[in-house]
């Protein structure tokens, strides 16, 4: 599923803290590594030059070959950089794109860099987006995978790359769905509760193909927050969802449960778009 995996960089702390999880997943995998920095000369003086973007690259292939035995192929180009990651993921026939939260200019938590974003957004391909404060924590490797679901064509997708991943790393997952705008849960029998019960027993079945230790968790509130609070109570060190839940929205825009996740998520997170227009 993860055959070839990109990780682009400016040079940034978030970068390299991205490279580091890149190189966990390419490793359960055995992928090889793209590494790409973008020298944008319409940009403003924060974006990388050209002999910051060769620095930026060698400094993560350097990473490489001191964390694995991975293949990794080094790739400068000029552009805008969003545009020049997502062309080069499609020529390439790149499976996942790692990159950190924030860039050069660092950001507060609660913004995500703007090519980050863009790129999220934008992707046919699923990214993994790695918050600074992830730094270190892929260390012991993904050994609980946290994975939202609402049902939808995107969750769903989601579903299959959580799963996957968690069968390379031998990691449990916990799958979670959330009953939005209820303060309790309802009991049995309740259409809303059903509902939740026939997805999650749905992704038990897809679990049941693969060597996955999987338990499955219906809770009502506010999804953002409950997810975020699943992140913190479980140790949770992967976080798979759907780029879009089941309001659909048009493909240049994040679903807002994603999107505040995005902004505020401990853990790194592996976003998956499936078309639903």
């Amino acid at each position: 599923m993860h055959e070839r995996i990109l990780i682009p960089t400016d040079g940034s702390p978030s970068a390299e803290a991205a490279a580091r999880h890149g190189i966990v997943i390419a490793e359960a995998f055995e992928a090889s590594v793209h590494i790409i920095s973008v020298v944008d000369e319409q940009a403003r003086s924060d974006r990388p030059t050209e002999a910051e973007a060769q620095d930026a690259v060698s400094t993560l292939e350097e990473l490489v070959e001191q964390e694995s035995a991975l293949s990794c192929q080094l790739v400068i180009e000029h552009g805008r950089p969003y545009e020049a990651i997502l062309s080069y993921a499609s020529e390439n026939d790149i499976d996942l794109i790692v990159m950190g939260t924030h860039g050069r200019r660092g950001l507060s938590r609660v913004l995500l860099g703007s090519v980050t974003e863009r790129v999220i957004r934008l992707s046919n391909d699923p990214v993994l987006a790695v918050p600074p404060y992830a730094m270190g924590r892929e260390r012991d490797g993904y050994e609980r995978i946290l994975i939202p679901t609402d049902g939808s064509p995107a969750a769903t997708a989601a579903v299959d790359h959580g799963l996957a991943i968690a069968e390379q790393v031998g990691a449990t997952v916990r799958v979670l769905y959330v009953i939005e705008g209820e303060t309790g849960l309802p009991p049995l029998g309740d259409s809303l509760r059903d509902e939740a019960v026939e997805v999650l027993e749905a992704v038990a079945e897809r679990a049941s193909e693969r060597e996955v230790t999987l338990t499955t968790h219906v809770q009502p509130g506010t999804p953002h927050e409950v997810i975020n609070n699943f992140v913190s109570a479980h140790g949770t060190d992967l976080v798979a969802m759907g780029t879009h839940g089941r309001s659909g929205l048009r493909r240049h825009l994040l679903g807002s449960v994603t999107e505040r996740v995005l902004r505020t998520s401990d853990a790194p997170v592996l976003t998956v778009r499936q078309d639903t227009e």
